[in-house]
């Protein structure tokens, strides 16, 4: 048998103690229980439990029986004022729904008879100035002389209508104008215009008046009528009366009925979304327009009842509304709900307190009978907590056995329970005893691992600063390092373009054009290493320019076609006729994945070619997606090393890099800048030599307009022989000449190109142009050279379509047909048109001798020099370097077919011309280097600027305050005093002295992350990086002489750009 007591203290949760009935001690020494009068006693196994105990158990007891009494009565209460609830709350809910309708059914009436009475008023009002004028507008006087102005009696007419006037006490001015809008009669002089629209005149023609909004003027308010007069149903005239608005005004503010709340406002149309106000508002006086909405709308609309809704003031209110008579206005009497309905809420309030009153007389009458059932309980519950508080004597008092009910058996039941938990008590208490020991064991053991993590912690924390300052000192060795290797570059490369704007030699501006560009790629080269930085530190940032495609790829392939020329190695780009030119990217970025590339497809291939390829991977109206492909037929790489290929360090076989050289870090950084162009890279290779690898990567552009300057119509007809040993190249650069409308022919033998031209020549269809690599097979080209030479019969000068159409005209009956295009694989017949047919019978073809012949032939060299002075040595004029860049093969090919390259001179003109500022800027340099002195201060007296120089902060402080300047370019490390310090300085002294702001332009070597920040942080304006760049520094001198810089930085399509060029 078993039993169970639930106790509680000052809030804590019950608890339960089971005890069976067996387990009771035989003898009843220990956990023997006796009452007596006074604090409990506790008898156990170790003595008493102490008067403390026992008063703190009697203390809690109080506590407890208010607690346990709260449930039982609260129950009871709810109950019984639910009943009341029930049977008084219904009865006044039906009372006060009845009292409610009637109530609010009077006021709603009382507004709509109001409205009624106020509109009727209005009408009649209007009605009777509308008469008044229409009275003046019948004169006989007028009339006739509006109908005869020139021969008229005007005082007459004038006086007339002065009388008209002054019989009506509203009307305070009048005048007249003719069906011309001028003015003929006016009562006072100044107060009309003396003409109106006679679009205005027209809008009076019917019968109704027109009203001009009324104006509070210094006499009161006044408005405006317009009415026409006629002469039978000939409009003569118009009549403008100004009219006294104090009756009107007295009629609209009168607030009777409307309590102290309310108002009338008349609403009149005034487009299709805004009501202006006849008068203004009378609450808010400066409230002269409404929405087209709501009550007023309805009562413009032509509808009439009651509305409830937010006024122009927020305030809810009740509103009359309806049209105002026959003018298309609204009407509308309105009142706010909480002074309307104050009658209704008081109501409420009456029967609210009665109902309250009922429910406390409920409340009282429940508690009363609880008292009646608690009693017991509560006694039960004050036993409950002193024996769970360790008053083992505990037991509570029996009742009457006359009255033995429900109540008795469980006080029985109680008192055996707290007999067995006193005897368990003993029990517990030892085995509380044990497990306290075993914890306190525990707990020392914890508290030691708890010092040793502690310990680990701060140890870790430790390390973290040590990596951190390592960190630290390895951005600054990076950011000096750059500034020391910048600092060179700067002079070598903007001593280098001054040089190519000097009168050089093409061959000398090719090489100087190799020197800027291998010096921009050193650049990069030392960005690379920044950009590794920032890429383990999660800080890489790409750009979003402008740039073209071709260019960036063929000008990367033209510097490293050195080294491909050396290993013997063939350098092909291939660009698909539908990828586009002008993109949207980081053209920086872009290039230097190529670069990383193509170079270790030169350097891991021994022989053979290594082909650059760009297809259009997926298009949209605004971006495109490329795949770009770099294949090589050199080592190949095994399938199981190409999982490191883009690992950081990382080599296929570490005896690679000792026999090939390079650091790891290449395909890891291009790897991360195809991810950040949206892309991916991978590569693929079987792993055997001869068959090479396959790089390719993917790359999202978004897509700029096209704006190319070359003109490929006038290559229209042009038959050109390419003829190279190279099948990729031949194939490459024969699809680039068909993209350009000429009709080419490939072959890759000296004895397929004899063939050629002799089949060319004898079928009608000479061609005009050759393109021959100087070395097929091994050997020099000079045999075809020798042998068109001794056959200049063979090529024909070019002429197009529209000389020949314009000089030789056939005739429209005549047989003669322009041939089609010519192909030798396609074996043209012996019936094609041949050239004298094409150009007529009085045209005489112009062929070459062997004295020009040569301009026909163009040589295809390699990047050495030394085949440049061989074409010069062998008398071809004409020759270009591989791999072909398109846009100096489109300068030779016109040159070679003898286009005047007039297109090209005056754009070069218009875009050297483009570049001179309009304004001569007088400029500040703060420059310590004699180097980067020397660079800025001939880049600005080539453009026309004055320079002052200062050699160190202190300096250009000193001379910023002696004079003024358009601009100040300042170096961020200088001796004696900083760039900053310098700038902090300059902005102090112009504050002072209330000067403008001079822009301030950061010159600095660093390129680490923050450092433009740190610039404009200072007090500079923007900040442009070492080496200068010539074209940024001079788009941003123009924007300082169009006095557009602080605009530019403040446009959010340069969100990148706006501290730094």
């Amino acid at each position: 048998m078993a039993a169970a007591c639930w106790c509680r203290c000052r809030g804590s949760d019950y608890r339960t103690w089971n005890m069976s009935i067996d387990e009771v001690p035989s003898n009843n020494t220990a956990g023997s229980c006796s009452s007596g009068v006074g604090p409990f006693t506790v008898q156990g196994p170790d003595g008493n439990l102490g008067a403390e105990e026992a008063g703190r158990a009697s203390s809690l007891t109080l506590n407890y029986r208010k607690k346990l009494r709260a449930p039982i009565c609260v129950k009871l209460t709810v109950f019984i004022c639910l009943a009341v609830m029930v049977a008084s709350g219904v009865p006044e809910l039906v009372l006060w729904k009845k009292v409610h309708q009637q109530l609010v059914g009077q006021i709603e009436h009382r507004l709509m008879v109001l409205s009624t009475l106020r509109q009727e008023q209005l009408q009649d009002y209007l009605l009777s100035e509308a008469d008044k004028t229409q009275l003046i507008a019948i004169r006989i006087v007028i009339s006739n002389y509006l109908n005869n102005v020139s021969t008229g009696n005007k005082t007459l007419a004038k006086l007339d209508l002065q009388m008209a006037i002054s019989v009506i006490s509203d009307f305070m001015n009048a005048a007249v104008y003719d069906s011309k809008g001028h003015l003929v009669l006016e009562t006072e002089e100044n107060v009309f215009q003396p003409r109106i629209e006679e679009a205005s005149i027209n809008t009076v023609v019917q019968e109704i008046p027109n009203l001009q909004y009324p104006v509070e003027t210094s006499n009161g308010w006044m408005y405006t009528l317009s009415r026409g007069i006629h002469k039978g149903q000939k409009l003569i005239g118009q009549l403008m009366v100004s009219v006294n608005a104090t009756k009107l005004v007295s009629l609209v503010y009168d607030r009777t009925g409307l309590q102290e709340t309310g108002e009338l406002l008349v609403g009149i149309p005034d487009g299709p979304d805004k009501i202006r106000l006849l008068l203004p508002a009378m609450q808010k006086p400066n409230v002269i327009v409404l929405p087209y909405k709501g009550a007023m709308a309805k009562a413009i609309n032509g509808e009439s009842g009651i509305l409830k809704e937010r006024n122009y003031r927020g305030a809810r209110v009740i509103a009359a509304y309806r049209p105002a008579g026959f003018l298309h206005w609204g009407l509308l009497a309105q009142m706010e709900i909480k002074e309307a309905y104050a009658s209704v809420w008081s109501v409420r309030l009456v029967i609210l307190v009665t109902f309250s009153a009922l429910l406390f007389v409920g409340a009282l009458a429940s508690l009363g009978l609880a008292k009646a059932f608690t009693s017991p309980i509560i006694e039960l519950g004050k036993a409950a907590f002193a024996l769970g508080q360790g008053d083992m004597r505990t037991r509570v008092k029996k009742g009457s056995s006359c009255f033995h009910d429900e109540f008795s058996n469980l006080k029985d039941a109680f008192n055996g329970m707290a007999h067995r938990i006193a005897s368990h008590q003993y029990i517990l208490e030892h085995e509380v005893s044990e497990r306290t020991s075993d914890l306190a064991h525990a707990h020392d053991g914890l508290a030691r691992e708890v010092e040793e993590r502690k310990r680990i912690e701060l140890e870790l924390e430790k390390a973290k600063d040590i990596a951190m300052a390592a960190d630290r000192s390895k951005s600054e060795f990076l950011a000096n390092m750059s500034h020391e290797i910048r600092t060179p570059l700067n002079a070598i490369i903007n001593f280098t373009e001054l040089c190519l704007d000097t009168q050089i030699t093409q061959e000398q501006q090719e090489h100087l054009e190799y020197v800027q560009f291998a010096a921009q790629h050193l650049l990069r080269l030392i960005t690379d290493i920044l950009d590794f930085n920032k890429i383990a530190a999660g800080k890489l940032e790409m750009e979003e320019i402008q740039f073209s495609l071709y260019e960036q790829l063929e000008q990367s392939l033209s510097v490293l076609a050195a080294r491909a020329w050396k290993s013997g190695l063939e350098l092909c780009c291939d660009i698909h006729a539908d990828v586009p030119d002008q993109l949207l990217g980081d053209p920086g970025r872009l290039l230097q994945i190529f670069v990383n590339l193509v170079g270790n497809g030169i350097k891991f291939t021994k022989k053979g070619e290594v082909i650059v390829s760009v297809t259009v991977n997926s298009k949209s109206a605004d971006d495109v997606e490329l795949l770009f492909a770099v294949k090589d037929s050199g080592l190949g790489i095994p399938q199981t090393k190409q999982s490191l290929l883009f690992q950081a360090f990382s080599q296929v076989d570490s005896s690679t890099q000792r026999l090939y050289g390079g650091t790891g870090l290449g395909l890891a950084i291009s790897s991360k800048l195809a991810a950040a162009m949206g892309g991916r890279m991978w590569v693929e290779s079987e792993g055997v030599e001869g068959l090479g690898s396959t790089f390719s990567f993917t790359g999202r552009f978004k897509l700029f307009p096209s704006n190319s300057s070359m003109n490929f119509l006038m290559f229209k007809g042009v038959r050109a022989l390419v003829v190279d040993d190279n099948s990729t190249g031949l194939r490459i650069l024969t699809d680039l000449l068909k993209s350009w409308n000429i009709i080419a022919d490939g072959v890759m033998t000296t004895e397929a190109a004899k063939s050629a031209l002799e089949l060319g020549e004898s079928s009608g269809h000479k061609y005009n142009v050759v393109l021959l690599d100087m070395w097929l097979g091994g050997v020099e080209a000079l045999d075809l050279v020798e042998y068109i030479r001794a056959r200049p019969d063979l090529l024909q000068k070019y002429a197009s379509d529209a000389e020949v159409n314009t000089l030789y005209p056939v005739e429209p009956d005549s047989d003669l047909a322009l041939p089609s295009a010519h192909c030798l694989s396609q074996q043209c017949s012996s019936k094609s048109t041949p050239d004298r047919l094409r150009y007529g019978p009085n045209l005489k073809v112009e062929i070459y001798t062997k004295d020009n012949v040569s301009s026909a032939i163009i040589m295809l060299t390699s990047v050495n020099h030394m085949e440049s002075s061989r074409c010069k040595e062998l008398g071809l004029p004409f020759h270009t370097s591989k791999p072909i860049r398109r846009s100096l093969l489109n300068r030779v090919l016109r040159s070679a077919l003898g286009f005047e390259d007039k297109m090209s001179h005056d754009e070069g003109k218009t875009s050297k011309e483009s570049k001179k500022l309009n304004k001569r800027l007088h400029v500040l340099i703060a420059e310590d280097n004699p180097v980067n002195q020397r660079v800025a201060i001939k880049l600005l007296h080539k453009w026309g600027h004055t320079t002052v120089l200062a050699v160190d902060g202190a300096e250009a402080v000193e001379r910023s305050a002696k004079e003024e300047f358009d601009i100040i370019l300042m170096d961020v490390q200088m001796p004696v005093c900083d760039g900053f310090e310098a700038t902090a300085k300059i902005r102090e002294y112009e504050r002072s002295h209330n000067r403008k702001i001079t822009p301030i332009v950061a010159m600095t070597a660093h390129a680490m992350m923050g450092d433009g920040e740190y610039c404009i942080a200072a007090g500079m304006d923007y900040y442009i990086s070492k080496p200068l760049n010539a074209k940024k520094l001079q788009d941003l001198l123009q924007y300082v002489a169009t006095s557009s810089l602080r605009v530019y930085s403040a446009s959010p399509s340069h969100k990148n750009s706006m501290s730094m060029w």
